[in-house]
């Protein structure tokens, strides 16, 4: 059995001159797979969740999201990092 790779896209999707990303999309550029993006629009982390737009009831993710989300690290830490505008990993230290 042979499997396809899909490319995905990853430029910002301008809708009414607001930028987004698909699910897929930002799965992609924070090596996450598509269930735990969407873990994260439903449920969130210890802080928050992820800030959507449902259009046409699917969910978009504002572009704005990939530098402003504080991810997380697994566990009680206190370890929290962003990504940078090009897909780097920016950790901060948040006190408890």
């Amino acid at each position: 059995m042979r499997t396809t790779v899909r490319k995905v896209a990853l430029s910002i999707i301008r809708i009414n001159g607001e930028g987004f990303y698909t699910v897929k999309q930002f799965a992609v550029l924070t090596n996450r797979t598509e269930q735990s993006v969407r873990f994260l629009i439903t449920k969130g982390n210890r802080i928050r969740k992820l800030l959507i737009k449902r259009i046409a009831g699917r969910p978009f993710i504002f572009a704005d999201e990939l530098t402003d989300f504080p991810f997380t690290v697994a566990g009680k830490s206190e370890d929290v990092f962003h990504y940078s505008a090009k897909g780097k990993i920016v950790e901060d230290k948040i006190e408890a």
